[in-house]
């Protein structure tokens, strides 16, 4: 598995061996390998450089249940300590789930929201937290799952990624806001009234490290400031 992943590295589009296309059903297997998690995450790690190479590889993947291997692995360590095995997971169903509106709405309704909601957590290790962040991106592209996402927390999960002082977590954190508040008069009221994400919003606008933060985090505010009854709650946490 890892002599692979360095292959993929290597590999221009579209010279993926035949025989590694063959492996794809015996890869996805491997990411079940429980007895070895090196085995699992390097798996993964396969999976995603497979499904980076093409949009016919990432078609076989998911036709080959990957999208589902992947969530049972992320659900049965996300509770653990396994930060490679969780972090290639994660990366791996940002990969199946990109452009792929109708795997997202599967995840979701198969109840695949919990165990990636709880790795957007700004105490995990910050490269973690970025490919959680980047699943919830992808799931927040379809417009069938912005609902479960914003019943499930998903608002203020993003919203308390804001203070981890990344900037690769905070643009992710910040476009999935973009998404989950666009047109959600409810989800901006939930977070004007999160006093601290306010506050980190008018922080992000104003630093000068990240103009791609700064315009996002800009456009939330705004968006905010624009709605009529958030606006007290945005005074209140620019006097707090």
């Amino acid at each position: 598995m890892a002599g692979l992943c360095i292959l993929l590295t290597q590999l221009q589009e579209p010279s993926v061996p035949s025989e590694l296309v063959d492996a794809i059903p015996s890869i996805i297997e491997l990411t079940a390998h429980s007895e070895d998690r090196s085995i699992q995450a390097n798996a993964c790690a396969v999976l995603s450089g497979l499904c980076a190479c093409t949009d016919e590889l990432q078609a076989k993947c998911i036709a080959l249940g990957a999208v589902e291997k992947v969530l049972a692995l992320v659900q049965s360590v996300v509770e653990t300590e396994e930060r490679t095995v969780q972090l290639n997971a994660l990366g791996t169903l940002t990969e199946l789930l990109r452009d792929n509106d109708d795997k997202a709405e599967e995840l979701v309704a198969a109840g695949g929201l919990a165990p990636i909601l709880r790795l957007c957590d700004p105490s995990l290790p910050e490269r973690l937290q970025e490919a959680a962040a980047d699943v919830v991106c992808s799931i927040s592209c379809s417009d069938a799952t912005r609902a479960a996402l914003s019943e499930q927390g998903a608002v203020g999960k993003l919203a308390a990624l804001l203070a981890t002082p990344n900037n690769d977590v905070r643009v992710r954190a910040l476009m999935g806001l973009g998404m989950l508040l666009s047109k959600n008069t409810a989800n901006q009221l939930l977070l004007a009234q999160d006093t601290a994400a306010v506050k980190q919003l008018m922080a992000i606008m104003r630093q000068q490290e990240d103009p791609d933060c700064r315009i996002v985090a800009r456009d939330l505010f705004a968006g905010l400031a624009a709605n009529a009854e958030c606006k007290e709650h945005v005074a209140a946490a620019m006097r707090a």
